[in-house]
């Protein structure tokens, strides 16, 4: 993940030293890989303890972890400002120039933030046996839907409702040996935030697909996958979530694939040709 844009993403949820502290992270990354904690809180008018669990609640062991990764950026180019939305007198030549310039930016920005830790374990407690229940409404349940779709093609046992009401009504029957994939942009969508609740109260595994902002979804999962805080234009809609919403659902198929690469090849093959037998009849 790219731990100074996962910074720029929780900066509204910080407390006002935390902003200050994340401020001066940003402003000078290359010189804090090279500082002490005491040596930060000076610079910043606050105490050691508050670097450490600023850097804690950034999601690392502490500070030096923090310092590590972003020693591992250092000499990158900062990403240019996302000024693509699309406006009224743009002719269509210009909007697919935009859109073009706005998929490519939140892609390059999605696999930044992907916690390769997080994400095979992840795909680790699905490979385990689990069987999985996806959350999702509005454009996170079409979302839902392409992962449930895949996985049947593979023979992963995946389950998903469309009505919210049955949704609450499976997640407050759900167990240890079950696993949730909650998928919500703002990660305050009340019908997936009930649903993750209930089941995790009683012991699944949350998967969180949301923006990296400690909202109440993200702090719901034991697996946050993340993604970026894109969209701030009305009319650029769902554009960039979904997106991103796809990669990572991509990428948890694509390990869950990986495990048993022999069993999902023939599990292909099965639906395929079954697929092919009916389309002939």
């Amino acid at each position: 993940m790219a731990c100074t844009l996962f910074i720029k993403e929780c900066l509204d949820h910080l407390t006002e030293t935390e902003r200050r502290l994340a401020a001066y992270l940003l402003d000078h990354s290359r010189e804090v890989i090279h500082m002490s904690a005491k040596e930060l809180s000076a610079q910043c008018g606050t105490s050691p303890a508050a670097v450490v669990r600023l850097s804690q609640k950034l999601g690392f062991k502490g500070f030096t972890a923090l310092k590590l990764e972003l020693a591992k950026e250092s000499g990158q180019e900062e990403p240019d400002a996302f000024q693509s939305a699309i406006r009224d007198n743009d002719d269509m030549e210009t909007i697919v120039r935009k859109a073009e310039q706005i998929h490519l930016r939140n892609t390059s920005l999605t696999y930044q933030m992907v916690n390769v830790s997080v994400l095979s374990q992840a795909v680790e407690e699905i490979c385990a046996g689990r069987r999985i229940h996806l959350f999702g409404v509005g454009a996170s349940g079409l979302l839902a839907l392409d992962f449930l779709y895949k996985s049947s093609r593979i023979g992963i046992p995946a389950f998903y409702h469309s009505d919210a009401h049955t949704n609450l009504a499976t997640a407050s029957l759900l167990g240890p040996e079950d696993i949730v994939i909650a998928i919500s942009y703002s990660g305050e969508t009340l019908e997936t935030v009930l649903a993750a609740k209930a089941a995790k109260e009683r012991g699944s595994k949350i998967i969180a697909i949301t923006q990296a902002n400690r909202n109440t979804l993200a702090r719901l999962a034991d697996y946050p996958l993340y993604i970026p805080g894109e969209e701030r234009e009305f009319r650029v809609g769902a554009m960039t979530s979904r997106t991103s919403g796809l990669l990572i659902l991509d990428l948890l198929y694509l390990g869950i694939a990986k495990h048993d690469p022999d069993r999902t090849q023939e599990n292909l093959r099965q639906t395929r040709e079954l697929i092919r037998a009916f389309q002939r009849e």
